[in-house]
Formats: structure tokens, sequence, C-alpha cells
């Protein structure tokens, strides 16, 4: 299932790229979430941060067709790689694995960071993919809108406190 989501901030990429990858963000997305954190952590290695998170996301709003099979609690594990883009903005590379009903589900997006209009387009395009042979697809929606209509809405909004604060 395709997800596609387009936000703006009133701050140039590399401030928005240094509010996402900050430890204590991170932390506080997990929170907003109602997530236990298992893992937040940040890596630089040359022009290349990665970001590693490992949670225990819950499973309150999934669709009810599902609900039955899944626990209160789902293992999701997140690595976000950046990169420069070469044109003042930057990319990233985003992988969540989630096991949902003994079956992996596979969320690859690509993150970019681009300067406009003296702040940042931040857009999230990929792919969510579950292993499931037939409600597959079902399977999939239920995570892109978890995705696009929950996570990354916190993740915005979050966002959003912070660079005002700063």
């Amino acid at each position: 299932m395709p997800i596609d989501v387009t936000r703006t901030y009133a701050a140039d990429p590399d401030r928005v790229l240094a509010v996402l990858t900050d430890e204590a963000f991170l932390r506080e997305v997990a929170r907003e979430l109602d997530a236990q954190v298992q893992e937040v952590a940040t890596g630089t290695d040359g022009p290349v941060t990665t970001t590693r998170v490992r949670l225990s996301a819950p499973t309150t709003g999934i669709p009810p067709v599902f609900a039955r099979f899944v626990g209160a609690t789902v293992p999701v594990a997140q690595v976000t790689t950046w990169t420069p883009d070469g044109d003042g903005g930057h990319r990233g590379d985003l992988d969540l694995r989630a096991e949902i009903m003994g079956r992996a589900a596979l969320v690859t997006c690509e993150r970019r960071l681009t300067p406009a209009d003296g702040g940042t387009r931040a857009t999230v395009t990929g792919d969510a993919r579950v292993d499931a042979p037939l409600i597959g697809r079902q399977a999939e929606g239920a995570v892109r809108d978890l995705v696009t209509q929950v996570v990354l809405r916190l993740e915005h909004e979050v966002l959003l406190r912070r660079l005002a604060s700063a």
C-alpha cells in the first residue's frame, strides 16, 4: 500500500533534521504513541546520521477485523539513515519492521527534507507490506493508515512543538 505524506515547517532542513534525529525527540514521539521504549540511539558517521528505535507499540485503534488476532502490543523496530542530498536538504531511508498476527509487516519509505519558501518541505513516500496471504491487502491498508494517520501525525505535532520552542 502506498504511503505519501507532505508537511511544511518554518525552519530550514538542517534544523528539522537536527530535531528528527534527536534522541529526546524520538522518545517523546514514542511517549505520544503510548509505546514502551526499548532502545533509542542516534549515530553519526561523517555526513550520515542513523537513528534506531525499538519499542513495543499499543494496538489500540487497529481495525476491529484484526483486533482479535493481535495482543495488546506489537514489537516495532525502525531504522532511518539520513544523508545530505547535495541541494541543501536531506534524504532519509526509513525501514520499519513489526510483527503483526505472527506475520512480518514492513514499511519502507524515502524521507526528504528540501528547502522551500524559507523553510522546509518534508515528504515521506513509500510502501507498506504485510506477509499474510489471505488478508495481506487489508492488513497493508491498516498499516498504511496507522503510519500516516497516527505515527506521522504525532511526529509532526511533536516536531512543531520542538521547532517552536527553539
